[in-house]
């Protein structure tokens, strides 16, 4: 049985029992090669804003999709889908701040998703989001955080990375290949779930092209890099005509979040290369970008989601890149309301690090959970767990809680904008 054909035959299934329940119908699971079948289509909401959100189909046989928003206005749009079979829409001219409804329909199958328009820059409201990384539909990760996540409602999720894992063997090569695992890992009920819940805004780390790449593996392997990506821009599209080459990005979430999406794998030097003033993970370009919007920010809270962690494994996370690391340290001193969050490791940790710099680090979601990194004075607790980072953001606080099986709050730590804000001699 090929990797596609085994993991349809788990999830065809339960993919039907959990659109039954999202459509309140008692729906029977299908036989996998009905033109029905949910494992051959997927959808998710991407890039909320003010105004409005990308809708991205995918599917295997069908060229055409029907969307429908239902809130406090209806739009409904005709998605055409390519020989890619992906198809992108963007619904625009919403009000902010509120609730929709998105329903695709695909061959005869109806998708549901929730999705919030984000607040208006000056809406004093409080929000929610859920930070995630590591998804793996393999069964052995499988877990019941999905449904806990759901009910803690998040405005916003975001994924830092590793959605999904293209190099599990045999390693995708060529482009078919590299949709084919995108739609595995919609295809999973679960994940399926989870791309219900909310807007989601991504990014990716390593392993939707190859683990542990930098610039020069990416030009060593130019074609697997350039189909890696392109199934990517596919899979998540920034707009209807996506930037293929700068996915780096800001939002602002209401009057009291900004959040700035680091890439940390397009632009980076060479992991090996000597670590000097000219060794970078961001490029020049993206780096005074963050530093520049990090200091003009007028929002309460400043949240920079970088996948790979500011501490542990040389030299492919941050410890590999101290000068740059240090450069941005500096730069950042006196910024209030700063929290970085961070993915790649397979295990929750809060750090503290120069002057006072704090650091929550999150994932698996649903892959293996890793051992823990070397010992450090920067670590204030770890876990050993499938997680998922929820931070709750209100004008005077911000609350981070680790997620995990069970609905188990394991770690919970709560700050007002002094305490995030960076000090010399701290």
């Amino acid at each position: 049985m090929e990797r596609r054909e085994w993991l349809q035959s788990i999830g065809a299934a339960a993919s039907l029992l959990v659109l039954g329940e999202a459509c309140g119908t008692d729906a029977e699971p299908a036989d996998p090669a009905d033109p029905a079948d949910p494992a051959d289509a997927a959808t998710a909401i991407l890039e909320p804003t003010a105004s409005g959100f990308v809708v991205a189909v995918w599917a295997r046989t069908a060229r055409r999709a029907t969307v429908v928003v239902e809130g406090v206005q209806t739009v409904a749009r005709e998605v055409e889908l390519g020989e890619s079979g992906s198809g992108v829409v963007a619904i625009g001219a919403l009000p902010s701040g509120e609730a929709w409804e998105v329903r695709v329909s695909v061959d005869g199958v109806e998708l549901v998703h929730r999705v919030r328009t984000t607040p208006a820059d000056d809406d004093p409201r409080a929000v929610k989001l859920a930070v995630l990384a590591d998804l793996d539909p393999s069964p052995e990760f499988d877990s019941d955080l999905v449904e806990h996540v759901i009910a803690a409602a998040p405005d916003l999720v975001v994924s830092l990375g590793d959605f999904p894992y293209t190099d599990n063997g045999p390693p995708a090569m060529t482009l078919d290949v590299y949709r084919e695992r995108h739609l595995e890992a919609r295809q999973h009920p679960r994940f399926r779930e989870l791309l219900a819940t909310a807007g989601v805004r991504a990014i990716y780390d390593d392993h939707e092209f190859r683990n542990n790449w930098d610039t020069a593996r990416a030009a060593a392997e130019a074609a697997r890099f350039t189909a890696a990506i392109t199934a990517w821009n596919e899979f998540f599209p920034l707009a209807e005509a996506p930037n293929t080459d700068v996915c780096y990005r800001s939002f602002r979430y209401g009057a009291n979040a900004e959040c700035w999406l680091l890439d940390c794998r397009r632009f980076r030097s060479r992991n090996e290369a000597p670590d000097d003033a000219t060794k970078t993970m961001l490029g020049v370009t993206q780096r005074d970008w963050l530093l520049a919007g990090l200091a003009a920010s007028t929002a309460t809270w400043k949240l920079v989601l970088t996948s790979v962690p500011l501490d542990f494994a040389p030299p492919d996370a941050w410890t590999g890149f101290l000068s740059e690391r240090q450069l941005i340290f500096d730069a950042v001193v006196g910024v209030s309301g700063l929290l970085f969050l961070s993915a790649d490791q397979h295990y929750f940790a809060a750090q503290r690090h120069a002057y006072g710099i704090r650091e929550f680090q999150i994932g698996p979601f649903a892959r293996g959970v890793g051992p823990y990194g070397a010992e450090s004075p920067n670590v204030l607790f770890r876990a050993s767990t499938y997680n998922v980072g929820l931070v709750d953001i209100s004008a005077t606080t911000l609350t981070v809680t680790g997620l995990g099986p069970g609905g188990a709050r394991f770690y919970t730590e709560t700050f007002t904008p002094a305490d995030l804000t960076p000090k010399r001699g701290t």
